[in-house]
């Protein structure tokens, strides 16, 4: 968080660029005494430092005059900069004794280190960017997928706007019905479970929106995509040509993945997690048996998974038994090593896709991507939607425990003058997710993201 006191009289400086060493590091200086600054250390054959020229070369030099690096310097004329004020950019190498020796200078010319986020602070008194636009940059930093990107910037398309509406309209709906239950009371056990049911879906479409926010922030509610199968049925080989890379271990012997294994990759631009679980079958070696367990565990909550076939053994009656157990989960077959002998040919009552051996051929990937993205078009429309910014996502996480509360009311059976006064309260709150944001609301939470030089 940005201290209170802060000057806008302060010229301040921070390196922009990554950790030292670097081929090429950026220094910012902003504020009042940023050219006078810079005119001080700065010597172009003999040029003056103005503000009638962009870009200039020449050579960096301490108080002592002894030369410290060539550079490139821009500059930036207040109010035609980032920040709104003054701006000289030193653009040197990135060398630990380089970048020191200028920050040594600065400070002996008065300027000082700036605060996380204080160009960008800068920015928002004077008129360069707002409150909504700092948000969104704080989290164009945390983006890690492009799918993160286009979320962000379609927040000014009004989609979370949209569904807040959309919710206010049931809650005003709910508000008639209970109003109408203090006027009938010999109604208001059919209102009660009517009213459970808008209050459920409304916690529902909250609860979504809150996810998406968890899963943007790199929460553990990524969509998972399971691989099941027998020991050396095929699932490390999979796993590993889904990633692009070997990360689990195949072998010959049965059981040789004994942890469930996770990483994370891409399926249409949005992030997943894909498990590789230990093998299906009877076992007593105690590991082993925990790692079938977990895997279990996995595929109750896959939100996708692919059962892998041994084609030289055929489908066994406990796979089988896993198809109808999980048939509503998205999920195909991969009828796995048809380049062996031994191998038999899919059932007609299957669809699956038929691969061979440990490395699969280019042209079987692009069928068994083809089948992935198919099956995970609806669940990423599902998961799709408005991103909320931190302040949001935080006004909706309170409008969440206000429903739980309202729920357990309703299961009460208290009387519905008090569902009223909820519900009313509800509505205010969950227009506030949209509403005017406080300055420091935000400030608190953003700027604490930033980086020493944004």
């Amino acid at each position: 968080m940005l201290r209170k006191n802060l000057s806008l009289e302060d010229t301040i400086f921070a390196v922009t660029t990554g950790t030292l060493p670097s081929a090429v590091a950026i220094v910012k200086l902003c504020g009042t005494q940023a050219f006078y600054i810079a005119g001080r250390l700065f010597f172009s054959n003999g040029e003056t430092l103005s503000k009638k020229r962009a870009v200039w070369f020449g050579e960096l030099r301490a108080s002592t005059q002894k030369k410290i690096d060539d550079i490139v310097l821009i500059s930036f004329v207040a109010p035609h900069s980032h920040s709104g004020d003054d701006t000289i950019e030193f653009h040197c190498h990135g060398s630990i004794a380089v970048v020191h020796a200028l920050e040594k200078e600065l400070l002996l010319h008065l300027a000082r280190p700036a605060e996380k986020g204080e160009f960008s602070y800068r920015a928002m008194l004077n008129g360069k960017q707002t409150t909504a636009e700092l948000e969104n940059l704080a989290d164009v930093f945390k983006a890690v997928h492009t799918a993160d990107l286009e979320a962000i910037y379609s927040r000014k398309d009004g989609g979370l706007e949209k569904k807040i509406g959309s919710l206010r309209s049931k809650l005003i709906g709910l508000q008639a019905i209970l109003d109408t239950a203090v006027d009938f009371s010999e109604e208001y056990a059919t209102v009660s479970e009517h009213s459970l049911g808008i209050i459920d879906q409304i916690t529902r479409e909250c609860s979504e929106v809150t996810q998406r926010y968890s899963r943007f922030r790199g929460g553990n509610t990524l969509p998972k995509l399971v691989l099941v199968g027998r020991p050396n049925a095929g699932k490390s080989s999979l796993f590993n040509s889904i990633l692009g890379r070997y990360r689990a271990i195949v072998s010959e012997e049965p059981g040789t993945t004994r942890d469930v294994i996770e990483e994370t990759f891409e399926i249409l631009d949005r992030p997943w997690t894909v498990v590789d679980t230990a093998g299906i079958r009877s076992t007593v070696n105690t590991i082993e048996k925990e790692g079938i367990e977990l895997g279990a565990a996995f595929l109750a909550s896959a939100s996708m998974w692919i059962l892998v076939v041994d084609g030289t053994e055929g489908i066994t009656e406990k796979e089988k038994e896993l198809l109808k157990k999980y048939a509503e989960t998205p999920h195909f077959i991969l009828w796995n090593k048809k380049d062996l002998s031994e191998w038999r040919p899919v059932s007609k009552e299957l669809e699956a896709i038929t691969v061979s051996g440990s490395v699969f051929s280019n042209i079987e990937m692009e069928a068994f991507w083809q089948k992935l993205e198919g099956r995970s078009e609806k669940i990423i429309l599902g998961q799709s939607g408005p991103i909320p910014t931190a302040v949001q996502a935080s006004r909706l996480e309170g409008v969440l425990l206000l429903l739980n509360e309202m729920r357990e009311t309703v299961l009460l059976g208290l009387p519905p003058e008090i569902l009223s006064e909820k519900n009313r309260n509800i509505m205010v709150q969950i227009e506030n997710v949209v509403g005017k944001v406080d300055v420091d609301e935000v400030l608190g939470r953003i700027f604490s993201d930033f980086c020493i030089g944004k």
